[in-house]
Formats: C-alpha cells, sequence, structure tokens
C-alpha cells in the first residue's frame, strides 16, 4: 500500500479529475456504453446467480437498470445497496419494480429499508469513480463499500466503469478492498 504524503490530496484530485471526465460523456455514449456494458453482463452471467446486487445510477454512472427489469422478470433476485445509518455499512435490500424507491441517508434510491427483503448478494455490481490496474476501486469518499466489503469475503465484487476511467494506480489505502474482476463498453477482466 502507498505512504504517499498527500494522499488525501491525491484522491480528491483523482475524483475531481474523473467526474469531470464522466461529466463530459454525451448522452449518446452514455447510452451506447451502458447498452454495452449490459449486453456483456447478460451474456456472461447467464443465468445470474441470485441475489444479485445491482445499484442506482447517478451522475452519469453507467446505466444498468435494464437488467435489473430483465432478470427480475427472470426470476433472478435483484437488491439494491442502501446506507441506513451513515457511516456504517451498506445493507442489501430486494428490488421490485412495484415498489417505491426512496433515498437512502446518502441520498441515493434504494428500496426501503424493510427486514423481511434484507438479502446477502452472491454478486455485487460496484460503481466506480476509477479502478486501477490490480482492482481497487477509486469511489466518492464515503467508504461505505470499503466497510461493507470485508464483511462478504464469500461475496463476488465486480467493478461498472467506463473504458476512460481505468487508472494507472489509485493510491489504495490500508482499508482499501480490491475487487474481484471489473467491466467497462470494452469487456469483462476477471
Amino acid at each position: 500500500m502507498s505512504t504517499h504524503p498527500d494522499e488525501k490530496f491525491y484522491r480528491s484530485t483523482l475524483r475531481t479529475r474523473m467526474k469531470a471526465w464522466r461529466r463530459t460523456l454525451s448522452a449518446e455514449d452514455h447510452a451506447a456504453f451502458s447498452r454495452k456494458i449490459c449486453d456483456i453482463l447478460e451474456d456472461h452471467f447467464h443465468p445470474p446467480p441470485s441475489p444479485f446486487a445491482l445499484y442506482y445510477p447517478i451522475t452519469k454512472e453507467p446505466d444498468i437498470q435494464p437488467l435489473m427489469h430483465e432478470w427480475y422478470a427472470a426470476g433472478v433476485a435483484v437488491c439494491l445497496p442502501r446506507v441506513v445509518t451513515a457511516c456504517e455499512p451498506l445493507e442489501f435490500y430486494l428490488w421490485q419494480p412495484n415498489v417505491r424507491l426512496t433515498m437512502d441517508e446518502a441520498g441515493i434510491y434504494a428500496p426501503p429499508a424493510d427486514p423481511a427483503v434484507r438479502v446477502t448478494p452472491k454478486h455485487i455490481f460496484i460503481p466506480c469513480l476509477g479502478l486501477d490496474k490490480t482492482g481497487y476501486r477509486l469511489g466518492y469518499g464515503g467508504g461505505y463499500y470499503d466497510r461493507t466489503l470485508p464483511l462478504l469475503p464469500d461475496v463476488k465484487t465486480i467493478g461498472v466503469l467506463y473504458a476512460g476511467q481505468l487508472l494507472d494506480d489509485i493510491h489504495p489505502q490500508a482499508h482499501d478492498v480490491p475487487l474481484d474482476s471489473w467491466i467497462t463498453e470494452k469487456g469483462l477482466v476477471l
């Protein structure tokens, strides 16, 4: 792990750069890249393991919501993460198209925190602001996945991002957990 003296500044700069890069994506490229990612995932995970955790996209993250609908229709248990308590690990709740999503503590849409539909996923798709060649993820800095993943050692993790967000090095810190694989519009890396 890196001992870079200005880690906070370095990662903050990377976040700013990656957010700016994503904002430059045209609506057409965003839609085309998102569809390509969905197609690759649908081909690879057929049938997908259940339950499967996806995410609700924000700020031009790859939109994989079509998979939520397709897999749900195919009988796959699809779940989404929810921040129930600030600065605590994520919880996962089953998603159903007829149940209204609500804002969680981080301001992201998620299923209601109903204990009857809380699950532990077998695979988790994780949106990334950036990802380095060893699988270390650059997120938004809230640490939610970093707190959650050590509690789920048997769960497979798949980072979701655009090829333009692949980085040489994010300077991972001791609490960072590398992802098992990742996908961009150019393909899946296992």
